[in-house]
């Protein structure tokens, strides 16, 4: 590890940013690579850009319809997405 002036700190990998027709794409090295995932919650923090997993939720509408019949079975909430690796 290189001492970077910052705590547990590791070297950053280089990602390929491409431009897509519907925006910009970056293809992340295979250790970050979002299994079984479709979509991530994109937010920046600074002038970072920070991927998430997307929480994956039954919906109200769905919920609302399904309590409309007294005999529907509620499905279970999904398991929680595993938290990313810490990027500092």
């Amino acid at each position: 590890m290189i001492s970077t002036g910052r705590r547990n700190a590791k070297m950053p990998h280089r990602a390929k940013l491409f431009a897509t027709p519907e925006g910009q794409a970056v293809r992340l090295p295979e250790e970050y690579r979002f299994d079984q995932q479709e979509e991530v919650l994109v937010y920046k923090e600074g002038r970072r850009v920070i991927l998430e997993p997307e929480r994956r939720r039954w919906s109200r509408r769905f919920l609302k319809l399904a309590g409309s019949a007294p005999d529907f079975p509620y499905p279970d909430e999904p398991p929680p997405a595993e938290p990313a690796p810490h990027l500092d």
